[in-house]
């Protein structure tokens, strides 16, 4: 069994109850409330914001002493739009990390291998990319993750080594479901939000106003018009030319 890491979760809960306790001793209802609500509210950040590693080692950024950055895409592969992304990565000799949706693999596995043969990475994004994977149990998640592990197994003989929940919502149950398919959780520390974004400009004006040494950008292939995404991504590699960086693939870039 794997022993589970004490994380800033359980420090917070831990002081949250202690500071309960003393006020239901002492008759002091201000500190009641103002202990649960501070305690809710950290959950709450430490559910949305990745970067916050609230629950576990989620990770959001790679070396910050290189000039480097990883890109990542997320919810494919999607046969609209993947491979003229891969057209273009192939011509600016670059690699990336794709966060694959097992069915999606199960669909159309020949994109997934495309995807390995040229170089990128193919991780774990859940087998149903369910936007209420952040209420599952743990048994459930892990059960999830490994049916998503079994599908890019058996059609690219691959095993993924990281993996990044959907949404990047997290809990407990997120890294004790990883840890158990010895998966690393990944975030990131740029959101492109080019799901919502439809101006390729904006999107990498976002971008650029979080460059950083080290920096994990999050986009999408999935679900994105491919003039859109061909469009963004072909921009941003020319910023990130003329701001200096290096773009490495993850796991290259973190070690």
């Amino acid at each position: 069994m794997l022993r589970r890491a004490v994380t800033r979760f359980h420090f917070t809960a831990l002081l949250a109850m202690l500071l309960a306790a003393g006020a239901l001793a002492c008759g002091f209802w201000p500190l009641l409330t103002a202990s649960i609500a501070t305690l809710f509210l950290a959950i709450g950040l430490g559910v949305a914001i990745p970067q916050l590693s609230f629950f576990g080692p989620f990770i959001c950024a790679g070396d910050r002493s290189k000039k480097q950055v990883a890109l990542t895409f997320d919810d494919g592969p999607d046969a609209r739009s993947t491979p003229a992304l891969l057209d273009l990565l192939r011509e600016n000799e670059i690699e990336a990390a794709f966060f694959v949706i097992g069915k999606k693999v199960d669909a159309d596995p020949a994109l997934a291998n495309r995807i390995l043969r040229e170089g990128h990475l193919l991780e774990n994004h859940t087998y149903e990319h369910s936007y209420a994977t952040n209420f599952y149990s743990t048994v459930k998640l892990t059960a999830e993750l490994t049916r998503a592990q079994q599908a890019i197994q058996k059609h690219t003989g691959t095993t993924p080594k990281y993996f990044r929940p959907p949404v990047g919502l997290s809990n407990p149950n997120t890294f004790h479901a990883a840890a158990a398919l010895r998966l690393k959780v990944i975030g990131w520390n740029i959101r492109s939000l080019d799901t919502k974004l439809t101006d390729p400009v904006r999107i990498v004006q976002r971008i650029e106003r979080g460059l950083k040494p080290g920096a994990i950008i999050l986009l999408h292939d999935g679900n994105i018009p491919v003039e859109r995404l061909v469009v963004t991504v072909k921009l941003l590699l020319t910023k990130l030319r003329e701001h200096g960086y290096e773009v490495v693939r993850l796991d290259r870039m973190l070690g």
